[in-house]
């Protein structure tokens, strides 16, 4: 139960700052759409670059004598080495807060 809650972690990251964003272009004066799906990709940046950087520090206590200068250049946007919880935790938190953006230009 605690790796199942564990992959819940990007989760409440990515709805808090897709519905920061929407509400900050609302702010603006943004179209709904355009404001609710900034707030998406706003979201998934910050999980995909969460797990990026995740990504480059294991490389590098692994393969990178702990110098992060060892490390290939863009070795972190390899998503295919990501662990499989790394892996799972953005695409499920990418997933549900694009149903949520979904549902939200629909519904409202």
């Amino acid at each position: 139960m605690h790796v199942a809650l564990e992959m819940l972690t990007h989760v409440p990251i990515a709805l808090a700052v897709m519905i920061a964003g929407w509400l900050f272009g609302r702010a603006l004066g943004v179209a709904h759409g355009a404001a609710l799906w900034g707030g998406w990709f706003a979201a998934a940046c910050a999980c995909l670059m969460r797990e990026i950087t995740q990504h480059e520090y294991r490389w590098i206590a692994l393969h990178g004598d702990g110098r992060r200068a060892n490390m290939p250049a863009l070795e972190g946007l390899k998503f295919w080495e990501w662990n499989l919880h790394s892996q799972l935790e953005t695409a499920g938190a990418l997933g549900l807060s694009a149903l949520l953006a979904w549902a939200l230009a629909r519904w409202t």
